[in-house]
């Protein structure tokens, strides 16, 4: 589903991207002299509940690139491996014994995924558009090729050129 911008009188488009990735990841977000665009997510069944909510930039306080916090990416990582290796142990126990049991490969996909990771992480960014109601913030998908991962840092140079283009105050990198 192709996100759309009807421009306002005198509203000039300065982006319009689109970024789909794995597992049904879809962001976009356009910036025009007037707004900027923030994908939104309608509460219905269908399948195209995707839309750009407007918002004038009299309402954007400031929109930046951060690096993620590794602490929450350290944490899921450690949660993922001990319970890898508590499911492995509960696994093999009947097992060793010499009893009858039933062995999995799961445990070991999510021990080596936890192990993988933050390497994965690493230097990860999130876009943050802050506002004077709320804020809005999007992390890229985790991935494995470097083509998806550049593709998203491309992405967010872009949208922030477009942003000082606008003339919106406070842009800013890490």
């Amino acid at each position: 589903m192709p996100f759309t911008v009807d421009p306002q009188p005198g509203e000039e488009l300065y982006l319009l991207k689109e970024f789909r990735g794995s597992h049904g990841h879809v962001f976009a977000m356009a910036v025009s002299n007037q707004a900027v665009y923030l994908p939104s997510q309608k509460m219905t069944l269908k399948s195209d509940s995707w839309y750009f909510k407007r918002i004038p930039l009299s309402e954007v306080l400031e929109v930046g690139v951060a690096k993620q916090k590794s602490i929450y990416i350290y944490l899921l990582s450690l949660v993922m491996i001990i319970s890898a290796l508590l499911m492995i142990y509960l696994m093999m126990a009947p097992v060793l014994r010499g009893e009858p049991g039933r062995v999995s490969g799961w445990p070991l996909a999510i021990l080596v995924a936890g192990l993988v990771v933050p390497f994965i992480a690493r230097g990860r960014k999130v876009l943050s558009v802050k506002m004077r109601k709320g804020r809005y913030k999007w992390k890229p998908q985790l991935a494995i090729d470097r083509k998806t991962r550049e593709a998203a840092a491309e992405l967010q140079r872009e949208i922030l050129e477009a942003c000082r283009k606008a003339s919106i105050h406070n842009v800013q990198t890490e």
